[in-house]
């Protein structure tokens, strides 16, 4: 399991001379596997259109992307990147976005692409080429294939969030916001 950190801020992207250590982008962590070539995304913060970038550049020429986005919460900075994922308008991506049930009843749907509407957005969420569906996540265990199960446990938060367990091969990678 390879981990690269594409956002790590809270609330607000920040660039500049003071963040150029740790970056300026909000929260997305990209795991890969290599064994399976799987890739999967944990929020999509403003730190996604970068990550959207290097695989428009290192995925796609070796075929359309499949990637799985896991929100901790939708709160904004950890949405806010969606509509500027290249692969979303890139014919033949195949897209899986996982999350909590909100408090408000919204779907992930409603929530995600509602950023995609031309009051915010110069594109509409039905414009994209990409084949995205959305499902909603709740505490428990579950088997993603390919050697990898996810633990999800809800987590105190202003919002419904959920904290990200993920395990391979002996290894593990948590998130808890």
């Amino acid at each position: 399991m390879r981990i690269k950190f594409w956002g790590v801020r809270g609330s607000i992207p920040c660039p500049g001379q003071d963040t150029v250590r740790y970056g300026g982008n909000t929260a997305c962590i990209e795991l890969r596997f290599p064994d399976s070539g799987r890739v999967i995304i944990i929020d999509a913060g403003s730190g996604l259109r970068e990550l959207g970038n290097f695989m428009m550049a290192h995925d796609l020429p070796k075929g359309p992307i499949r990637t799985e986005i896991y929100l901790s919460h939708t709160h904004w900075d950890h949405i806010m990147g969606f509509p500027f994922f290249t692969p979303v308008f890139v014919p033949g991506t195949w897209l899986r976005v996982f999350g909590p049930v909100t408090y408000e009843e919204d779907s992930l749907d409603k929530i995600v692409g509602g950023q995609l509407t031309y009051r915010y957005f110069p594109v509409r969420q039905v414009e994209l080429a990409a084949a995205i569906t959305y499902h909603h996540l709740k505490e428990g265990r579950f088997d993603l294939g390919d050697g990898i199960t996810l633990v999800t446990k809800y987590l105190n938060h202003p919002i419904l969030c959920l904290g990200y367990r993920f395990e391979w091969q002996g290894r593990v990678f948590c998130t808890a916001f």
